[in-house]
């Protein structure tokens, strides 16, 4: 996925970012205190000896930039609320055809796996629809996009006064490994946020799932995802089976291309014998029988 371009423009940045609420008070703060100095009458000095009148050059340079600055800052801060609100219409437009699009796929009568809404999308529009989804959940979001370098966040979160951080990954086919969850695990250590999620497009290597266990970072694949946007909430469901060492050799699920862990069934009539199971469950229960 390409590195973002930066905006050169802090404020902006810093306006998209804030909430709408935060934006407006800035903004009409900033006009009423820069207003009030640019109607201002400019005091004249004199000078001490000759007492020769002199303009007072400091004011009227504020009173210059205040002029100009109380319509520029207020207009910036402006500008950010409506990025900001254009992002999220984009999400919830994206969301909806992402539904449309899957309902659609699942409903064809094909062996062959169907393409993923996703793979449709370039990185900017995975990035909005990974807001909107959290967003569907009750998150304040702050999408991602073509505005500012990312720095190992991709999306801005915030929930109940907690602040979390999102690294998006657009593949088509391609799964993410532990180098990715160890760079926002680092960000994240940094940053001394509450959590974070990588989501993917497609799924995750056995290593990144290990790695995630126990951390403050969660994994959503695909189905995840999908479960998200369709406002489903997935089942937690404890199977009567228990994890053993899994072999480099262990295939693909066949539901949804996730890597597979070596399982061993405890109860039915299969006790006692191993089989590989999705690492994605519950969210997805492919196996595949030894």
């Amino acid at each position: 996925m390409p590195r973002k371009r930066s905006s050169n423009n802090p404020m902006l940045e810093l306006a998209i970012k804030l909430p709408h609420w935060a934006s407006l008070l800035i903004a009409v703060i900033a006009y009423l205190v820069l207003h009030s100095i640019s109607v201002s009458e400019i005091e004249i000095v004199t000078v001490a000896q000759g007492k020769v009148p002199m303009p007072n050059i400091l004011g009227m340079i504020m009173k210059g930039g205040a002029t100009a600055f109380q319509y520029i800052i207020p207009l910036v801060f402006v500008l950010g609320m409506m990025v900001k609100a254009i992002k999220a219409a984009q999400g919830k437009k994206l969301a909806q055809q992402y539904v449309a699009s899957d309902l659609e796929s699942s409903s064809l009568n094909d062996s062959r796996q169907a393409s993923k809404p996703t793979d449709e999308m370039n990185w900017q529009q995975f990035e909005l629809l990974v807001g909107q989804a959290f967003r569907s959940k009750g998150y304040a979001v702050v999408d991602g996009g073509d505005v500012g370098a990312d720095g190992g966040v991709d999306v801005h979160l915030s929930k109940d006064g907690l602040k979390y951080f999102v690294q998006c990954k657009h593949w088509k086919t391609r799964k993410d490994g532990v180098a990715v969850v160890r760079e926002l695990y680092g960000v994240i250590a940094g940053a001394g946020v509450e959590g974070g999620f990588v989501v993917a497009s497609g799924g995750f290597t056995r290593d990144a799932i290990y790695f995630a266990e126990n951390k403050q970072i969660e994994l959503v694949d695909q189905h995840a995802l999908n479960a998200m946007l369709k406002g489903r909430q997935e089942p937690t469901i404890n199977l009567p089976i228990e994890e053993v060492l899994s072999s480099p050799e262990e295939p693909d699920c066949p539901k949804c291309s996730a890597s597979m862990i070596k399982r061993k069934a405890r109860q039915g009539a299969r006790a006692g014998q191993e089989f590989w199971g999705c690492s994605q469950y519950p969210k997805c229960r492919g196996i595949v029988n030894i």
